[in-house]
């Protein structure tokens, strides 16, 4: 052990330092920073030095050095990131998984034992590990910054909390409560933790650490006494006598698990196994408000915790979310392209809407969100008046749910300037063209732009269907332009595709592909191409669907098997949110590209001469209420169609399988022509932009398990039935013949 500076280093990640002086006593500060690493994070190394920084405590405890220790981060905006992703997903079987979540829940144990009060100091994402470190602790302070965030995500991954967290949490803040943290995976602010009851304060962000010592020393008696200073919880997710009643006795236990397994069923349709663990485990180990346990009682719960932990961390669901979670870290780092180009572009700093409709609106809504002032031009006030309608629309609805204040609403409306002339354009770094998708009509802008911008302004077209490279030829500078398709609705769905035309400059896609990351998207740089990715694979998916109904498949049986396949919405209810014309238009646009293999089915047409454009009019296929939400099939579309529906024509498995394999046959063909570079960002594509089964770790992923092979028969066997739609590409045959997957690991 060596002093260095303002403490006494105990290794790579934790550093002592005496804080206050308490007579013989001192409050010391403990300095989590991991060096060489953006956040602080509990890897096997960690694990090691932690273990030693606890025998260093316990000694000093011993020697009645320690009055109290406060643990900080010494990473902004990072507290604990929890376990480290790899460890985790190095263990291959249910027992590596199970033994190391035992690891961790003895460390957590022997923090929790130690004879002086331990408090957290949060200013920043605590998640995971860190958060079960923090609920072994005997209080949290947390800060107000923005930044500062407590949960549990382990969900997400396919796991439940394994250090402890199934088992505290309850006892911190209910059942009602945990549960609804740990299905959920949500993280709480530092006031809704103090609400909650999981924190025990939250204090100014300015003078953090200096402000948790003084909270220490103000309350050190009651921390020695483990008296609890948090807020009662409200019990039930209710409080009062009625919450209370619900938690305190079996048969209102029972009434809450039962609530929590159906709306989990309901939302996952049993596929994600980890939330019906995580209830069983709360249930197993007598979760409960109440008082911390220790000793034997503790080590049985933590057992069957480790033991939910190591089953649902050895599942092929785990290891496909944690894939995506690495897909997303790789991104996350990434410039878009590599070298000189990438490495040249500044972070933007406003920028220029046009086209004020809904998905212009929603773009300067995006923007305005992430602290960014836009300019959002159109032809006219009454166009503009709905784009900030649009805008303010989705703020309203922050606001109702207090995700920001009335006065950060007024500030992010402000950041948005509506306007009918290029005033202020000749100063944004980039500019969004979302206008009518008519060719002729964005050339025309286009070329009028370039005389209003910089000579380095980005010109990006949020285009979801026409050519970038065509765009690229009314322009003087074409190299400063690429596509940047955003999904509808903008300020929901993840994914960008960066579209790179023939004349895009590596600095374009690089800038386009940055501020994708800025404004919280997924980016992937695709070539521009007919449908570019996500439009081309999605296409041949509802294309099937809708084949189906002249098979004799009713409107619910398409949209329930891939429902129950683990699709977020059916074919059927996908053609409507998208646009009943807006699909037929691109179905064309790629039959006039492709051919016959994506031929579009007749019915879509009928539909549209109908008048029935899908949610936007309030009937598609479906009919929609005034809120968009709630859906009702009316007979008379089956007459409209000119089809004769039977249930139980179509077989749900026929429907999966008709559905899926031409997406993978259609994939087969883009990895080929280099539409994008790997199979990963395929099924980073699909899963980000039409919510592809994250369970089934993607499309390509998914056809690697039923194996290449399979698939070809498959297609073969519906080519014979059907036609060229379903034959097998060049791609996917070469494939299967030199026994190739689309993944070079299969663990």
């Amino acid at each position: 052990m060596s002093t260095s500076g303002e403490g006494i280093s105990l290794g790579q990640a934790f550093t002592l330092i005496e804080a206050k002086k308490t007579g013989s006593e001192a409050i010391l500060f403990l300095r989590f920073d991991l060096k060489g690493e953006k956040v602080n994070k509990f890897s096997r190394a960690v694990m090691v030095e932690f273990d030693e920084t606890l025998k260093k405590l316990q000694s000093m405890a011993t020697d009645g050095k320690v009055a109290a220790l406060i643990l900080v981060s010494g990473k902004p905006g990072n507290f604990i990131a929890g376990a480290d992703i790899e460890l985790i997903n190095s263990a291959k079987t249910a027992a590596e998984a199970e033994d190391l979540s035992r690891k961790g829940q003895i460390l957590m144990d022997r923090w929790e034992d130690l004879p002086f009060p331990k408090i957290v100091a949060i200013d920043g994402a605590c998640v995971g590990g860190g958060c079960e470190l923090s609920l072994a602790s005997d209080a949290i302070v947390m800060s107000d910054s923005k930044s500062a965030r407590i949960g549990l995500p382990e969900v997400l991954l396919g796991i439940i909390p394994g250090m402890g967290g199934c088992v505290r949490l309850p006892r911190k803040v209910g059942i009602a409560t945990a549960l609804d943290m740990i299905l959920t995976g949500k993280t709480l602010n530092g006031e809704r933790a103090f609400k909650a009851g999981l924190a025990e304060t939250f204090i100014p962000k300015e003078n953090f650490e200096e402000g948790a010592l003084k909270w220490v020393a103000a309350n050190l008696g009651a921390l020695k006494a483990r008296k609890r200073l948090a807020r009662e919880p409200k019990l039930g997710g209710m409080g009062g006598v009625t919450g209370a009643l619900l938690e305190n006795n079996p048969v209102g236990r029972s009434v809450v698990y039962s609530q929590a397994k159906s709306g989990v069923l309901s939302k996952t349709r049993g596929h994600y196994p980890a939330p019906l663990e995580a209830i069983a485990t709360l249930k197993a180990t007598g979760a409960g408000f109440g008082p911390k346990i220790l000793g034997k009682a503790r080590e049985k719960a933590m057992i069957r915790e480790a033991n939910g932990f190591g089953r649902m961390a050895a599942t092929p669901v785990s290891k496909n979310l944690i894939r995506l979670f690495f897909m997303t870290e790789v991104v996350k780092k990434s410039k878009g392209v590599t070298g000189p180009g990438a490495e040249s572009v500044k972070p933007t700093r406003s920028v220029g809407v046009l086209g004020a409709g809904v998905m212009g609106g929603g773009i300067a809504q995006l923007v305005a969100d992430k602290g960014l002032p836009s300019r959002m031009k159109d032809l006219s006030a009454n166009a503009l008046s709905l784009g900030m309608t649009a805008a303010a629309k989705i703020f309203k609805s922050q606001l109702k749910k207090r995700r920001i204040t009335p006065r950060e609403y007024q500030q992010k409306m402000n950041l948005i300037a509506p306007t009918t002339e290029y005033s202020g354009f000749h100063s944004v770094d980039v500019v969004i063209e979302a206008i009518i998708e008519k060719m002729d009509v964005k050339k025309k802008v286009f070329a009028e732009l370039e005389g209003q911008v910089s000579d380095d302004c980005v010109i990006a077209s949020n285009t979801s269907s026409l050519s970038i490279s065509e765009m690229q030829t009314a322009m003087k500078k074409p190299e400063r332009f690429a596509g940047m398709h955003f999904f509808n609705p903008v300020h929901r769905m993840p994914l960008v595709e960066v579209i790179r035309g023939a004349k895009s400059s590596d600095t374009a896609v690089s800038a386009v592909y940055q501020l994708s990351k800025a404004l919280g998207k997924t980016p992937i740089v695709v070539k521009d191409a007919p449908g570019f990715l996500v439009n081309r694979l999605l296409m041949p998916y509802l294309n099937e669907a809708t084949w189906m109904l002249a098979d004799g498949a009713t409107i619910p049986e398409l949209d329930t098997a891939m429902l129950d396949f683990g699709m977020p919405m059916g074919p059927m209810e996908l053609i409507d949110e998208v646009g009943v014309d807006v699909g037929e238009k691109v179905a064309h646009i790629l039959n006039e590209a492709f051919g016959e293999r994506v031929k579009p089915a007749p019915f879509n047409s009928k539909i549209v001469s109908a008048g029935r454009l899908g949610k936007k009019n309030g009937k598609g296929l479906y009919l929609w209420d005034a809120t968009g939400r709630k859906k009702t099939l009316e007979p008379e579309i089956y007459n409209i169609l000119g089809v004769t529906p039977k249930s139980g024509a179509v077989s749900k498995e026929e429907i999966i399988e008709r559905c899926v394999l031409p997406m993978i046959n259609e994939a087969a063909r883009c990895l080929e022509e280099k539409v994008v570079e790997t199979a990963g960002e395929v099924d980073l594509g699909m899963i980000m932009g039409t919510g592809f089964p994250p369970f089934r770790g993607g499309l390509l992923r998914y056809a690697d398990t039923l194996g290449v092979k399979h698939v070809v028969e498959r297609l073969r066997h519906y080519e014979t039935r059907f036609g060229a739609r379903y034959a097998p590409s060049p791609a996917l045959l070469e494939r299967e013949k030199s026994g190739a997957n689309f993944y070079s690991d299969q663990t």
